[in-house]
């Protein structure tokens, strides 16, 4: 799950990654560390014993990624990562609730989707309003109430949050759901986010195609899907069989109609 719209949060968040990223570095040119295994400089293991979340979180990524020195290790990276979210990291909040999501753990991850929200974590709006509208983690399957949830996400510029409510307004299953002409707005704003010179994602190419095709419009979403689909064989990039299904069903004269829930969400699939 990765955001389309780069937020203040993720600039933040990679400014300070990359002067913990130095820190390390610079200590392990001193050699710190052991061959295969990483060893935690103790200035580091001094932060976090005086509260420093953040660099809780840069040791989990550190076992996580591993590197030309030393082996990742995805235990202890977990094990830090959860230290970092019950330490108060709104960062390592979210990345504990894809853990959990991976696992299908789903009550766990709305927990620690939930507290990043409390913290101001814009992405995990978008995945909060997804449990909504599927009805996971024992919660009552609402469209509305994921609607609202996406809206909140769309407030702090979250491009997939725009995405995904275009993609379910123009294709949900359940006719109380469906606001084709809302879509349109709503996909209309997200390419608004774009400058010119930005590669627009190709799944929302594939999501403002079906948002044209549920306005009826389907000369130019079938325009638009073959453009897609063309221009992913031209960069050898794998068509996904969904995008041939929808172009098949516009040339139909047919808007798109999600009937199941995905395996995997829109922004994957």
């Amino acid at each position: 799950m990765s955001l389309i719209i780069i937020n203040k949060e993720v600039i933040i968040l990679k400014r300070n990654y990359v002067i913990y990223r130095v820190i390390f570095i610079l200590l392990l040119s001193f050699g710190v560390l052991a061959k295969d295994e990483f060893t935690i400089p103790q200035t580091l293991v001094d932060q976090v014993e005086n509260g420093n979340a953040e660099v809780a979180y840069f040791i989990a990524s550190t076992f996580f990624e591993g590197s030309e020195k030393f082996a990742s290790n995805y235990d202890k990276g977990l094990k830090w990562l959860k230290k970092a979210a019950q330490m108060g990291y709104a960062h390592a909040m979210e990345e504990l609730a894809i853990e959990f999501e991976s696992e299908s753990k789903f009550k766990e991850a709305l927990n620690w989707y939930m507290k990043a929200a409390d913290l101001g974590m814009g992405s995990v709006l978008d995945r909060i309003a997804i449990y909504h509208y599927y009805g996971r983690a024992g919660l009552k399957k609402d469209c509305q109430v994921a609607y609202d949830w996406f809206e909140k996400a769309e407030q702090k510029e979250v491009g997939l949050a725009y995405n995904n409510h275009a993609w379910f307004l123009a294709t949900s299953a359940d006719e109380k759901c469906r606001n084709p002409e809302k879509a349109l707005k709503i996909i209309s704003n997200l390419m608004a986010l774009f400058d010119a010179e930005d590669l627009v994602p190709w799944h929302i190419w594939d999501t403002k195609a079906a948002v044209l095709a549920s306005v009826s419009d389907f000369g130019a979403a079938i325009s638009l899907q073959q453009w897609l689909i063309d221009e992913m064989k031209k960069v050898d990039e794998e068509v996904k069989p969904s995008y041939i299904q929808h172009l098949e069903s516009y040339k139909k004269r047919k808007p798109w109609i999600e009937t199941v829930e995905p395996i995997k969400h829109k922004e994957e699939s």
